[in-house]
Formats: structure tokens, C-alpha cells, sequence
């Protein structure tokens, strides 16, 4: 039985589900979002978890190998604006509760395994593991010191600002992302000399086209993203201008997939989506790698068969 941990919205779920259908292979889809874990009843007893929802019953001792597409209480943007002390409450209990479930099928194979995928998704950790493995990267300055990070962005001709953690936050009412932006001595010095949070910069390189680089356990989908034919996505493809964006399957240099492989081993992650930079010389330079990410659009664009391969991993590790 595959136990895939998702929520209610996710369609990257919901492609995977219908082809797990398909080759009859058992499984059980456990959604966190806010209404679903209001109509599902879990109890713990005799080292077992059970598990009731719409899905229908369910018990960790039918597990055999496990999706992790989320992990907690999953809420929407309005979701996350509610200030009531008993919905905080009911959310944080719902987490824990959740950790120990997790923790019931943490020994069988898990696409990824959960302590793993944290792990990996910290940003200094890829950086390490990165250098490492040989890749290429931007120079990159953290920092809040607004003198440190005058002095990166005047040592380098064009600067990009990063988030850390990209998420979506209310600007006057709408629901807004911050992307990675070129930024300038006069942006800086607009900067508190104090109480400012670390921010992420790193020089900016030159694109000849920007990767997405999927793999799924030894299986390896690569998307060419013809960022720079769209004034709006140049500096940053998640902008998603798809219409004026070509997306196209090429094959990877040799070397670079030598790496890829040996960074998937070291952070011991059966998945993962990782984002390059090809230079007008057509020099690799590493950007992220998200243990989590999104792959379904590379699939509609392409025809990359990712889903295929989560399936076939899931299949392959489910017991008869």
C-alpha cells in the first residue's frame, strides 16, 4: 500500500493517483489541508496508527512505501491571515500529530525521506554539498549588514536579490511573490542602517537559457527553459510567462549529470528538481535544488513522462 501524503488541491497527486489506478497498485491518499483533517479521524493504539477520511480506512501497518508531496497542515492564503487562538491550537496539534505518524513509516522507503528533504531544501546545506560535487555557483553574499552588501553589489556589474524561502505574501490586499530581481547601489542604500532580516544576494550571470533538471530515483528528466525570449521571465523563469517561454528536452553534458548523480546520493534523496543557469559559454552554474518541486507543467510541455517514473518508483517499492 502506498501511503501519499498531499492535500486536496494537488494535482501533481491527482496525475500520479489515476496511473497508480491504472496498474491497480494500492494506495491511500491522506490530504492535509484544513477541511479535509476536518472530516479525518485518526487514533493511535498498539504501536498502530488508523487512519479515516473520505479516502476510507487505513492502518500504518499497510504501509509499505510512502509519497511525501506535504508533510503538514496544509492552509490556504486566507487561511494563513486567521488570528483565532483555537485554530492555532487545532493546527499545531494537528502537526504533531502528524510528526508521529511520520514517524511510524519513517523506516520504509519514503520518495523522499521526510528528515532528508529538510535537510536538503536548507539553502547553505546545498551550497556545501554543491561545492562538493564540483558544480559551478554565482558568488553569493548573505547578509543584513547594509555595508557589506553596498560593497557586493559595487564589486559586481549586475546584482541579484533572493529570498531565501519563496512564498506569497499580502501587498495591500493581493496575494504577491517576491522573485529574484536585479538590484542596484540606489536599492541598497534605500535599506535600514539596523533591524533588517538576512537577505541573499549573488552576482548575476549571463543566460544563455536556464534548466529544469528533474530526477526520480536513477531516472533523469532535463527541460531546456528558454528564459531570455520573455521580457518578463529574463531574470527569473517563475515569473511564468509559458507562452512566450519555449520548454524543450535536451540531454545533459556528461559531467554535469555525473554530478547530479553524486548530490542525490550525498543528501540521500530519491527526488529532486534542481535549477541551473547555462551561460552564453555554455558553462552549467548551479542554482537550487528543491526537494519537493513542482515538475507537472515540464510534463505538459515536453511530454517528460516524471509522473511515469514516481509511479514506477512507487510500484517498485510497494509489496505484493
Amino acid at each position: 500500500m502506498v501511503l501519499i501524503f498531499t492535500d486536496r488541491f494537488d494535482v501533481h497527486a491527482d496525475v500520479v493517483i489515476e496511473k497508480l489506478k491504472a496498474e491497480n497498485v494500492p494506495y491511500y491518499r491522506f490530504n492535509l489541508d484544513v477541511q479535509s483533517l476536518k472530516d479525518t479521524f485518526v487514533s493511535f493504539r498498539n504501536g498502530e496508527w488508523i487512519i479515516k477520511s473520505k479516502s476510507g480506512e487505513i492502518s500504518t501497518k499497510q504501509v509499505s512505501c510512502v509519497w511525501f508531496r506535504k508533510a503538514f497542515a496544509e492552509l490556504t492564503l486566507e487561511e494563513r491571515e486567521i488570528t483565532d487562538s483555537s485554530f492555532k491550537i487545532w493546527r499545531k496539534e494537528w502537526n504533531s500529530t502528524l510528526l508521529g505518524i511520520q514517524n511510524s513509516v519513517k523506516k520504509l522507503p519514503c520518495l523522499n525521506p521526510l528528515r532528508k528533504a529538510f535537510k536538503g531544501e536548507n539553502k547553505f546545506y546545498q551550497m556545501d554539498v554543491a561545492k562538493e560535487v564540483g558544480f559551478e555557483m554565482p558568488e553569493t553574499l548573505v547578509s543584513n549588514s547594509k555595508t557589506d552588501i553596498l560593497d557586493f553589489v559595487r564589486r559586481h556589474e549586475k546584482s541579484v536579490f533572493k529570498m531565501m524561502n519563496q512564498d506569497l505574501y499580502n501587498v495591500d490586499g493581493e496575494y504577491k511573490g517576491l522573485f529574484a530581481n536585479v538590484v542596484s547601489v540606489s536599492d541598497i542604500e534605500k535599506f535600514r542602517d539596523c533591524e533588517e532580516n538576512p537577505l541573499v544576494f549573488q552576482e548575476y550571470v549571463e543566460k544563455q537559457f536556464e534548466v529544469r533538471y528533474t530526477v526520480v530515483g536513477n531516472e533523469h528528466f532535463v527541460c531546456k527553459i528558454d528564459s531570455q525570449a520573455s521580457k518578463k521571465a529574463n531574470e527569473d523563469w517563475r515569473r511564468y510567462d509559458i507562452s512566450h517561454t519555449p520548454h524543450s528536452i535536451i540531454e545533459p553534458p556528461a559531467d554535469v549529470k555525473e554530478k547530479v548523480i553524486k548530490m542525490m546520493e550525498i543528501l540521500g534523496l530519491e527526488y529532486g528538481a534542481l535549477d541551473f543557469i547555462v551561460t552564453p559559454q555554455n558553462k552549467w552554474i548551479f542554482l537550487e535544488i528543491n526537494c519537493t518541486g513542482q515538475y507537472l507543467w515540464i510534463e505538459e510541455l515536453t511530454g517528460l513522462q516524471i509522473s511515469r517514473a514516481i509511479v514506477s518508483w512507487l510500484r517498485n517499492h510497494t509489496k505484493a
